[in-house]
């Protein structure tokens, strides 16, 4: 039967996990579920906390802020030492107003968009059948084929 203490309990509980939590995830670079293992709770108490508890959630943004600060300067120094896939990839990902892009654009002459080609169909009698310009009214090619039917194929 619950009392009136167990809410009290019951938060000094939730508080006690949350300070293994954070703990823990100051020695696991904000991976949840190292951090999980290390204060010995499952990985979804450790997301159900994030979500709930301000605290927990700002444990794992810095956290994952360090980490990520910590990899920003590697990647550095990795640059400093001319390490060429550390250029390239900074570039690519950092680079792009200065047109280092990796991406493929096609286009027409002299950077124009591409046009759509217009194919015409030569019909065995010899009359040419110009499909709809905006090529998705199928009701209309349909028609057009089918009044030259006398190819054998019955206007299909």
């Amino acid at each position: 039967m619950a009392t009136k203490k167990e809410p009290n309990n019951l938060s000094t509980k939730r508080q006690n996990t949350a300070a293994r939590i954070i703990e823990a995830l100051g020695s696991t670079q904000g991976l949840l579920s190292l951090a999980a293992r290390k204060a010995g709770v499952s990985y979804s108490t450790v997301k159900r906390y994030a979500a709930e508890s301000p605290t927990v959630k700002l444990a794992v943004q810095d956290a994952k802020s360090s980490t990520l600060d910590f990899a920003e300067g590697k990647l550095y120094q990795a640059i400093s030492q001319g390490n060429l896939t550390a250029i390239i990839f900074y570039l690519k990902t950092q680079g792009k107003a200065r047109g280092y892009i990796e991406r493929s654009e096609f286009t027409g002459g002299e950077g124009e968009p591409l046009a759509a080609p217009i194919i015409n169909l030569h019909m065995p009698d010899g009359t040419v059948v110009k499909p709809p310009r905006n090529g998705h009214d199928t009701r209309a090619a349909a028609a057009m084929l089918g009044e030259h039917s006398g190819n054998g194929h019955g206007g299909r």
